[in-house]
């Protein structure tokens, strides 16, 4: 078998944070990195939740200190700037930050969206990523090198009478992308986005036990299957490494072909 070092995925010497990390596509991110070569944050609200998959992490890759835990709530500004401080510290730099942590309390149209709850999803979901890579940035821009890549979703593409505040925020975060890619791309920084379909994880339940939005989905999905968090792990394990040192601004859909069928 060819040797993760023997390819343009090699993440060995690098550090990485990533958001959200406990579970799902956050965990499966954090994961890969690790089997890849790279020593991973990992953090969402509960500690307890974070030191769990850094054990789990560090036990199925045989690499005892490759995931640390950090406990951070993203819509939070000072817990993040604790985040990255208690980050940098423990792994000396930050060479990637993945914002995968997001919330979407609310499933419904604009004219049920209340203020309180479109503050938390524009809080989390946007002011959060911002305020993390802006604590990211200046060791970056120093060292000359820096990949950054943001969870978004398709439906930032749409318009929706679901999603109405999580697709603006995911809409911004796209922009977010571009916005820093043309900003940072001349001093080796990349910055992108990748954004899922329905991927099988416990934010999703609850459209993925909706018979109705599932036949919808099943009618576009070019592969009649949902996604895993996996196989959006691969992708963004691409963008941090060598093999996507030449993307910079882009929106990778990682949806089953949803997106392209008419």
């Amino acid at each position: 078998m060819t040797a993760v070092t023997d390819t343009l995925f090699d993440l060995s010497g690098l550090n990485a944070l990533v958001t959200g990390s406990s579970r799902g596509i956050g965990r499966a991110i954090a994961d890969r990195f690790v089997q890849h070569g790279a020593r991973v944050i990992i953090s969402s609200r509960k500690m307890d939740s974070c030191e769990a998959a850094a054990a789990d992490i560090n036990a199925r890759r045989g690499r005892p200190d490759a995931a640390i835990p950090i406990a951070a709530n993203v819509s939070r500004r000072e817990e993040l700037v604790q985040l990255y401080a208690k980050s940098a510290t423990a792994l000396g730099k930050i060479d990637i930050v993945v914002c995968n942590a997001a919330i979407h309390p609310y499933v419904g149209p604009a004219m049920g969206t209340s203020d309180e709850a479109m503050r938390k999803v524009i809080d989390a979901n946007v002011m959060g990523n911002h305020w993390l890579i802006q604590r990211a940035l200046p060791g970056m821009l120093e060292r000359g090198f820096g990949r950054i890549i943001l969870i978004a979703s398709i439906v930032g593409h749409f318009g929706s009478d679901k999603f109405y505040s999580y697709s603006i925020s995911k809409a911004a975060d796209m922009q977010m992308a571009r916005a820093l890619a043309a900003e940072h791309g001349r001093s080796g920084i990349r910055v992108n986005t990748v954004a899922p379909g329905t991927v099988l994880t416990d934010m999703a339940r609850g459209i993925t036990e909706d018979k109705e939005y599932m036949e919808h989905e099943m009618r576009r999905n070019t592969v009649q299957r949902l996604g895993q968090p996996d196989e959006i792990a691969g992708v963004v394990v691409m963008l941090a490494s060598p093999a996507g040192a030449y993307v910079n601004g882009q929106v990778i859909n990682v949806d089953g072909g949803y997106t392209i069928s008419f």
